[in-house]
Parts: C-alpha cells; sequence; structure tokens
C-alpha cells in the first residue's frame, strides 16, 4: 500500500470524524432548543375560556357583623345633649357582639340597646382585622328607652352586571362593593343575586353619572345566584341552573393575557337595551393606576349606547369587554365629566382572583 494511499486514507477519515462531530453537536443543540421551548413560561390562560354574560341583576349582601357608619350626639330626658359612642366606636367597625352574645342585625342591637336597663354595655368589635372590645354607657332617652348614638348597617343592595361565568360559578362587577359612607372594602357574610326588572336608563351627562332604572323583589323565586365572596376586583359566587340555562345559548370566549390586550377597536357586551347587545368601543389608554395595577381608559364610540345612556351608566359595572374574539376585561367606573369614557379591569387580574 502506497504512502501516498494511506495519508488519502487517514484524511478521509478525519473529514469523516468531522462531519460526524458537527451533527452530533447539531444534535445536541436542537435538543436543547427543544427542551427550552417546552420549559418557557406560558400563560397561565392558555386554553382557559369563560362565558361572556353582561346581565344586570340585583345584588343583595349581608354585612359580616353590623357596620358602624359614624356616631352622633343624642339628648337625655333632662335636656342633655352627650355622644356616649364618640372616640369609642369609630367609623368602619363592625360590631360582631354585645355582652358576649352574637349580634348580626341592626333590629338585634337595637333591642339589646333598648332593653339594657342603664348598664354598661360591652362590644366585640372587628376593627381593620383586629378583635377588640370596647364599653360604651347608654343614655336613657326616654322611660325605659336607651341610646348610644351609632349610625349602622347590616346589608347593602343596588344593581349590576354579571361579568361571566365558568362552570356554575360567576364574577361579577368588576370591582369591590365599598360602604358609600366609610369608603371601605364591606367585609360580607354572603349574599344572593336577584333578577331585577329594568325599565329604563337615566342618560348620563357631564357632571352627573346616568344610572340603570330598575326593581328588584327580594324573594326566593327570583334568586339567580348566591354571593361568596367580596374582593378587590370583584364579587364571586354561584348561580342557578335557571341562570345557566338563560345563557345556554351563549358561546365561550378564550381568556386573553394582559400582554395581549392592545389599544384599539373593542366592544363591550350588556343587556342594557333589553336584550344582548354588542356596542363599539375604544381602548384609549392602557396605564398603571395609584395601587400599581394595569388598568385600561375606554371610550365609547358606539352611537346607539351613546342615545341610549349617554355612554357608561352606574349598573353596567361588570359589562364583559371583548377584543379579537376574546374576554379581556370588565368596565368598572365612568368619568364624571364625560360619560362617554371609564375605566376597565383586565380579565386576567379579575379572573386569577
Amino acid at each position: 500500500m502506497s504512502r501516498l494511499y494511506k495519508y488519502r486514507m487517514i484524511l478521509r477519515f478525519i473529514l469523516m470524524a468531522n462531519i460526524l462531530f458537527i451533527f452530533i453537536v447539531a444534535g445536541l443543540g436542537y435538543e436543547k432548543e427543544k427542551r427550552e421551548h417546552l420549559l418557557k413560561p406560558v400563560s397561565g390562560n392558555v386554553g382557559k375560556r369563560l362565558t361572556p354574560v353582561g346581565k344586570t341583576v340585583g345584588i343583595y349582601v349581608n354585612t359580616k357583623g353590623i357596620l358602624v357608619i359614624d356616631t352622633c350626639d343624642v339628648t337625655d330626658l333632662y335636656g342633655n345633649t352627650t355622644s356616649p359612642a364618640k372616640n369609642k366606636l369609630i367609623k368602619g367597625d363592625y360590631i360582631t357582639a354585645l355582652n358576649s352574645e352574637k349580634i348580626s342585625t341592626k333590629k338585634q342591637l337595637i333591642n339589646e340597646i333598648t332593653k339594657c336597663d342603664g348598664k354598661d354595655l360591652d362590644f366585640s368589635v372587628d376593627r381593620n382585622g383586629k378583635k377588640i372590645n370596647v364599653v360604651v354607657s347608654p343614655v336613657e332617652t326616654g322611660v325605659n328607652m336607651y341610646k348610644i348614638g351609632i349610625w349602622v348597617r347590616d346589608d347593602l343592595q343596588g344593581l349590576g352586571t354579571v361579568t361571566y361565568v365558568e362552570n356554575g360559578k360567576f364574577g361579577a362587577l368588576g370591582h369591590s362593593i365599598t360602604d358609600s359612607d366609610t369608603g371601605k372594602l364591606m367585609k360580607v357574610s354572603g349574599g344572593k343575586l336577584y333578577l331585577a326588572d329594568i325599565y329604563g336608563v337615566e342618560k348620563g351627562i357631564s357632571g352627573t353619572p346616568g344610572e340603570i332604572e330598575g326593581m328588584i323583589t327580594y324573594d326566593d323565586d327570583n334568586v339567580v345566584g348566591s354571593i361568596e365572596e367580596n374582593k378587590l376586583y370583584g364579587i364571586y359566587g354561584s348561580v342557578t341552573d335557571d341562570f345557566l340555562q338563560s345563557i345556554s345559548d351563549e358561546e365561550s370566549l378564550e381568556v386573553a393575557d394582559e400582554s395581549e390586550v392592545t389599544e384599539g377597536n373593542a366592544q363591550i357586551q350588556t343587556f342594557v337595551s333589553g336584550e344582548k347587545t354588542l356596542y363599539d368601543i375604544q381602548i384609549v389608554n392602557i396605564h398603571k393606576n395609584k395601587n400599581g395595577d394595569k388598568e385600561m381608559e375606554i371610550k365609547v364610540t358606539d352611537k346607539r349606547l351613546i342615545t341610549l345612556t349617554g355612554g357608561i351608566v352606574q349598573g353596567m359595572s361588570g359589562s364583559p369587554i371583548i377584543q379579537n374574539e376574546k374576554i379581556i376585561g370588565a368596565v368598572t367606573h365612568v368619568f364624571v365629566n364625560d360619560p362617554t369614557r371609564g375605566y376597565a379591569i383586565f380579565i386576567d387580574k379579575m379572573y386569577k382572583q
């Protein structure tokens, strides 16, 4: 065998070895890239679907305890004015028991104070999540009648909109239920959704928000859901089979991730006209609010809705917003000085809570 032939064989072997090495390295790189792709984090909403609703319902909630709205003066039998509860019970307190007996309604509270026979009253109070006891001395304002000078609330009712339903569960409003007097998120022990008879709309104008006008009959035959939670981004609970039947023809939509939402065209779904209608809006801005949460600033552009309501009105909070055939958010607030404009929360934020 000639020396030249040997050299050729060696060179051929080296060449084949190099080619094999290149294929092995490329293959390893492909497998690594494949693994990295499989491990790459993806949106938790991939494949998640919700049924957008947009129906206005009656909302009734019970407070978790008796909410103290404020204190006030009382006049005793001798004409003296005093404020027994001032600086003892404060705005935002939740009274949960009196003299170690649990109470949950204003009627119970009034009865217990009235028949106290002038003895000091020991209140168990939830104050900003802390359990404390407060002693108040009642004032006799009539023969065997006593008062301590407080304004209280044990329930709240109004109109709102169901945003979505999933497997018999609902999300509504897009914001928490807060007490109008204290401005704080209400601690609720439960509540109900009721059918609402909508008979008109007071149109919104600059400086005066409009509102949906309706009547709610609070009886068992009209119950369409149970409220279980009141949280920062909405109220949550379960709907009845009858309610599910009423929306059985509605198609579910994929839940959009925040990153998919863009400024531009979108639609509000609502029954404010009496039947389901999609109205055109513009998402004019996406930004962070004072809480650090991203929200959308929206503008109603559909002349039909502007003619009907003036834009966004009270009672429309929770109306679902749709973009690119995905549910992306819910209406939350209206601009007082321009009812065609308002704010909306991302459905991703609302659903995850």
